[in-house]
């Protein structure tokens, strides 16, 4: 035990920092809290930043929800304040629709404000609070109606709205490949808007959310399919950096999550690493300090769900995956147990989460990860392939969507199957 700590020498105080922080020794500051002079219970419009992607609610909620930073407020009598905090918007899914392809609504004919919504931009809308959450979970309000939305003008505002209007372009593209358009918007963009119903039940049942969810898995496929490219066309020094450019644009594109921002610290450090020839340890060491900058920066990430599952998942990963490799490579082939093993290591770790949070979990998630991962790569590797060339030969379009669905097809079968083992309830 003492060599263990003393190999992986960041993750005891990691540790430390995890318990104080979870047990409420160390409290953080709330940066969600509403602050304005104007009561929350009075106010009628609001005004401020998108902060992070619009999110389609699931559960038969019709909303979708987007966080914002406040600016202003003002009430029924026209008092206009300034404001601060975060507040969570719930957005009428058929108005955030309208302008999505084979979304339009004749309920809101005559009332569409020209608006481009998703992060970065800038809102000002009627809108009533609907209701006060928990610490450090924000205040939240029901838009009514959008009154305007733009985004700043500078070199900010610029890159904010080309992202924006790059992520709506590979929507229309996706839709238009149906149900595999939707599984690669979901893979590469994080958006779910198209996903089939059926398909994402499927795939939570089945213990395959983690896939859904844009992780290391996805940032590994995008930097390793950069640095394999650059390692044979410039070097192996160009290629590195390659790797992490790569890796920022997905990032950029996809937007922050914390199972994704945790994905970029470790590969930032894993590459920085490798570039200045600094010697970290092991992995565990790279996880621990990824952990503390993650909190550094964005200390409200740790009480998020997906970023307990993925800190806890590598984490059982990377301390259970070579014992349960080693006793599975005995009796099947080694890539085989490889993959056995860190399912069974993610599980370790993040299934007494699950049970507490969900009161199920899916034990076939061990065998359905390593069985439908890697062909979810491929399915990702051919989904860029033929996006590049649909981008290229517009006319192609079609046909490229036509070899995504064979793929899809399989995907969905597979996930299908593994759908029917029963979960584990308490």
């Amino acid at each position: 035990m003492v060599n263990f700590f003393r190999n992986n020498f960041l993750l005891f105080p990691s540790l430390l920092l995890a318990i104080f922080l979870y047990s409420g020794l160390v409290k953080i500051p709330d940066q969600d809290f509403y602050s304005s002079l104007i009561p929350l219970k009075d106010v009628v419009s609001i005004e401020g930043q998108a902060i992070g992607n619009p999110t389609v609610m699931q559960g038969g909620m019709k909303a979708c929800k987007i966080r914002l930073l406040l600016t202003q407020v003002s009430d029924k009598n026209g008092l206009v304040a300034k404001a601060d905090g975060r507040a969570e918007l719930f957005v009428p899914l058929d108005l955030y629709q309208i302008y999505q392809p084979g979304k339009l609504y004749s309920a809101w004919r005559g009332k569409k404000t020209n608006f481009l919504l998703d992060k970065g931009a800038v809102l000002s809308l009627d809108a009533k609070p609907f209701f006060s959450t928990k610490e450090k979970e924000g205040d939240s309000f029901k838009c009514l109606s959008i009154k305007s939305c733009h985004f700043k003008k500078g070199i900010v505002g610029s890159v904010q709205k080309t992202r924006a209007l790059c992520r709506l372009h590979f929507t229309r593209l996706m839709f238009a490949w149906g149900g595999a358009g939707g599984l690669l918007l979901a893979l590469l963009s994080g958006s779910r808007s198209y996903l089939e119903n059926e398909v994402a039940n499927a795939f939570r049942q089945a213990g395959l959310s983690h896939v859904l969810a844009l992780s290391g898995m996805h940032l590994s496929l995008i930097g390793g399919l950069a640095f394999s490219l650059g390692k044979k066309s410039v070097g192996k020094k160009i290629a590195q950096a390659l790797e992490l450019f790569a890796i920022i644009l997905f990032v950029w594109f996809a937007g922050k999550s914390p199972s994704l921002f945790r994905a970029l610290l470790c590969s930032l450090i894993a590459l920085i690493s490798a570039f200045l020839k600094i010697k970290t340890g092991s992995s565990l060491n790279a996880l621990a300090l990824a952990f503390a900058i993650h909190i550094s920066f964005f200390p409200n990430d740790a009480f998020e769900l997906s970023f307990q599952l993925s800190y806890g998942a590598l984490l059982g990963i990377l301390l259970f995956n070579e014992i349960a490799s080693k006793n599975l490579t005995s009796l099947i082939p080694r890539s085989a147990g490889d993959s056995l093993g860190a399912s069974t290591g993610a599980q370790i770790i993040t299934m007494p989460l699950s049970l507490k949070v969900f009161g199920a979990c899916a034990p076939g998630g061990i065998l359905s990860s390593a069985v439908v991962s890697p062909f979810i790569t491929i399915f990702v590797y051919s989904g860029i392939f033929f996006v590049l060339i649909s981008l290229a030969l517009p006319f192609m379009a079609p046909l490229c969507g036509g070899a995504m669905a064979f793929f899809y097809d399989f995907i969905k079968e597979s996930v299908f199957f593994f759908a029917n083992i029963p979960c584990l309830k308490i």
